[in-house]
């Protein structure tokens, strides 16, 4: 009986102790200083001009040259969802090497987790990974591929990196670039809305427009369609079909449903050809580009993306001061606005219960968007330049600061803060 015992003991504690061994040997303490890859206007910009390419020319390959920086300011985006991760990409001859680091939870082994791995770009031959690191422990060049594969399928880059292996044709490091050659398929523009959009919710989003055309047809069309009266009949189913745990993405159908009326999406919901009901704009304080900006804003930053919507939002103002309308702090007020709101509603079971609460509560938009007519708008690049230096500046940052005060007065987040 004694041995039995003993043989039971070894088996529950061999596999125990090779399990620790290998989290010693994977994880460290020991800080590594990588470059923290930040948004600027530029990059921006040289994104949009890309992504601008592949919408007007769907039938087409799309060839582009992608520079270190654009690959590492890309990983920092897709990583950004993992507090604490610092990435860097660099590229060689014939390879890329990627260095990764997650900060883990509180533990006895390690802070940190240390990922590094090369990916090949032969000519004739799919990209091959090889040379994977795990902390202190080697991977076999046999399994890297497998192991990274596996790894990837558990995240959100999987669903990116699905849409661009099936019509890759050329992927090659040339001139210090990554040239990619990329046929378009005519279905990639809903591809890519579908990676705004949950999974095997088809369902659940009928019932969102449902709800949402109801409220269109109840609407008497001899007063402006305000962003309270569309949102506040999706909080409310919100609130009837949520409990703390499917909390968080009933919130993002109710926003993202929102949002596709708000912005008028082609062919989405109440806009649809084949949709009778009537199509109006929707309003903040009589004006429809609030509206918009908000809804925007409060989607991305419910996909978890909070910090793509501002830089994109500074980006469009500087943008419009220098060739459009202006810079106008009352677009970015709108734009901040929609991202605390988008945030709020997805940051925990029991916030994005409490947004339903109150949503589906509120008597008018002022509940989540304050009063911002007052602010400085339709600024020329000079205008700006010359009373705010930038967006680094003292000056811009206290306007900023009276924004965020603002919104946080809303009556939606003092409700959530007590």
């Amino acid at each position: 009986m004694f041995i039995l015992l003993r043989a039971i003991l070894y088996c529950i504690g061999i596999p125990a102790v090779i399990v620790a061994i290998l989290v010693i040997f994977s994880t460290s303490n020991k800080d590594l200083t990588l470059p923290e890859w930040e948004l600027t206007s530029a990059d921006i910009q040289r994104a949009k001009s890309i992504l601008h390419a592949n919408q007007n020319d769907l039938d087409k390959p799309l060839s582009m040259y992608l520079t270190e920086r654009d690959l590492n300011i890309a990983s920092a985006y897709l990583l950004n969802v993992y507090t604490g991760t610092q990435s860097q990409i660099k590229l060689h001859e014939n390879y890329i090497l990627f260095i990764l680091r997650f900060t883990l939870p509180e533990n006895i082994f390690g802070r940190y987790l240390d990922i590094q791995f090369q990916l090949h770009t032969p000519d004739t031959r799919p990209p091959e990974i090889s040379k994977l690191r795990v902390g202190k422990i080697i991977i076999p060049d046999a399994y890297a591929g497998l192991l990274i594969d596996t790894a990837i399928e558990h995240t959100r880059v999987n669903k990116y990196l699905q849409l661009i292996r099936q019509d890759l044709k050329v992927f090659r490091i040339q001139d210090n670039q990554l040239h990619l050659v990329y046929q378009s398929p005519t279905t990639a523009s809903s591809n890519i809305q579908q990676l705004m959009t949950p999974k095997d919710n088809n369902q659940a989003q009928d019932q969102y427009q449902q709800k949402l055309d109801q409220a269109i047809r109840e609407h008497d069309p001899d007063w402006r369609l305000s962003l309270s009266d569309v949102l506040r009949p999706l909080f409310e189913l919100a609130r009837q079909r949520s409990t703390a745990k499917n909390a968080i993405e009933e919130n993002r159908l109710a926003i993202i449903v929102a949002n596709r009326y708000v912005n008028n999406y082609p062919n989405a919901g109440a806009h649809g050809q084949n949709n009778p009901n009537p199509k109006y704009s929707v309003f903040l304080y009589k004006r429809i580009d609030m509206a918009q900006h908000f809804m925007w804003s409060a989607t991305f930053s419910a996909m978890g993306n909070s910090h793509l919507a501002d830089m994109l939002g500074i980006e469009k103002e500087l943008s419009d001061a220098k060739k459009g309308s202006g810079f106008s702090f009352i677009d970015l007020a709108a734009d901040r606005a929609g991202m605390k709101f988008g945030k709020q509603a997805t940051a925990s079971p029991e916030q994005a219960l409490q947004m339903q609460e109150k949503m589906a509560n509120i008597e008018n938009y002022q509940a989540f968007m304050p009063d911002i007519r007052d602010l400085p708008e339709s600024l020329s690049s000079q205008t700006f330049t010359a009373q705010y230096q930038s967006i680094q500046s003292a000056e811009y940052q206290r306007v900023l600061d009276d924004i965020d005060r603002r919104i946080a007065e809303c009556d939606i987040y003092k409700a959530a803060a007590q």
